[in-house]
This record gives structure tokens, sequence and C-alpha cells, in this order.
């Protein structure tokens, strides 16, 4: 059966099981938060990863790659080479632009680090509104990103699901259209698994394993920070040690009993 190394704090996670729930999958599920139990399966340390017998496959995008070769009956990519384009345009745009943006907001909500910057909201809230523009337009002429539902929807659905909770949401005149989507995503069977798991980690938020001192910020999420002026802050942060590092010298990843040895 395979396993899925998940947190429902990651939405990157999140819509990886989606899709899985969505293709009626049966697997189990292994902490992901803890970055000690992740290194042997992917020595960056992130989520998620899908260990499915002897293959491991880290990367959502590669994962979800996976699963519909794996399942091809119920597939979340477009055959249309055309929409097939278009979808995996939204799917890197959710993957990287609108992580970034997002999580630099939420990052403040759970870790254990100063208070944002000052204009860090503004800037987010100036960004995302593009990206809801064209969102907006996208879904002029249909229910879901690529007509039916799939892994455009799945991708962009936990970020902008987790914005609106942030109060960076989508404007009500001025995209209602993507604020209809995000209503029909999270009343489908899925997204309703995907919120109940969600609600349920932040109930009980106080048990767990999660590194609170410590930020993964991620080459896109830097980036996007960076860009906006916020070097001085991320210099503080660097210097206070509360920046957790996937790779280099002062990679805090550590090896874990729980993880498959690899054979020597």
């Amino acid at each position: 059966m395979p396993r899925l190394c998940y947190s429902a704090l990651s939405p990157f996670c999140r819509k990886v099981r989606m899709v899985m729930d969505w293709k009626n999958m049966t697997y189990d599920l292994f902490d992901g938060c803890a970055v000690e139990t992740t290194p042997l399966y992917n020595p960056r340390a992130e989520i998620p990863v899908l260990v499915d017998g002897d293959l491991t496959v880290s990367n959502s995008a590669d994962i979800l790659g996976y699963l519909d070769r794996l399942h091809p009956s119920l597939q979340i990519y477009p055959t249309d080479p055309v929409a097939y384009a278009q979808t995996r345009e939204w799917e890197r745009t959710a993957d990287t632009l609108v992580d970034a943006i997002v999580t630099d907001v939420a990052i403040y909500s759970w870790a254990e680090i100063p208070p944002p910057p000052g204009g860090l909201i503004e800037a987010a809230r100036g960004d995302l509104n593009d990206i809801y523009d064209d969102l907006q337009e996208t879904l002029a002429d249909r229910m879901f990103v690529a007509g039916e539902i799939g892994v455009g929807d799945f991708a962009l659905y936990p970020h902008l699901l987790a914005a609106r909770t942030l109060s960076l949401g989508a404007d009500p005149e001025r995209h209602d259209r993507v604020i209809a989507w995000l209503k029909r995503v999270r009343e489908t069977p899925e997204g309703q698994i995907d919120l109940g798991h969600v609600r349920a980690w932040w109930a009980d938020r106080a048990n767990q394993s999660l590194d609170t001192k410590r930020v993964n910020w991620g080459t896109h999420r830097l980036e996007w920070f960076l860009a906006h002026g916020f070097l001085d802050r991320f210099v503080e942060e660097v210097r206070a040690d509360r920046v957790l590092w996937s790779v280099g010298p002062n990679s805090n990843a550590r090896h874990s009993p729980l993880a498959p040895r690899r054979a020597t």
C-alpha cells in the first residue's frame, strides 16, 4: 500500500492527498512535520514524499505525474495538448508564485519568530490580486480551471483557501467567479476531507511535531521575500539561527531510524 509523508500544514501535501482521494486510492499516512523523519526519503527533508513499495517519489508534481500513469482511468491532466499546457501553467503558478506569497505571510501565524516586516501584507495583496484577475478570466466559461476538475484546481485550492483565512482572499465584486470556484472545490468530497484534516491539525496544534523556531523558506518563497525588499529581515533570521536549511554545510536534516535504509 502506498504511504504518503503528509502534513495538513503543507499545501503540497494537501494537493497530493486530494488527488489520491479523487482517484479513490487506498493509502497510509506518516507524519511529515518533524524534519527528522524525512531525510532518507528525501535528502532535502521536504514533503510530500510518496513511498510505493521500493519506489520513493518526491515533489508534488512528480508524485501526481506518477499517480496519473499508475491510475490512468481517472486522469487529472488533460489529454488535449493546449489544455495540458494551460493546466501545467496554473499548477506551476500555484506551486511557485502563489505558494511563495501565501506561505511568506502564513509563517507568522505558526512560527515563533518576530512579527512580519512592514509592507509584507500589502505586497502579498497586490501580487495575489493579479493572480485572482487571471483566474477570474480563466473561469469565465467554465466551472473548473480546465473545464473538468483536475490538477489546476487541486494545486490552487489549498493555497487560496489559506489566503482567505489570512485576509488575503479574492474581492467579492472583482473576483466573484473565483469565490464561486473556491466554494465548488471545497464542497467536493475531496475538499471536505481536506478541510476536515486542516481543522483537526489546528485543533491539535499544541501536539503537532513541528519546528516552530526555524522556517524553511525554500527557493521561490525566499525569492519573493527578497524581491519585495525584505533582505535585511532575512539576514536577521539567518544570524539568529531561525532558518531551517535543506542543503548545505548547515543542513538541519537529520537521519531517522524510521526511514527505510538504502542498499549499500
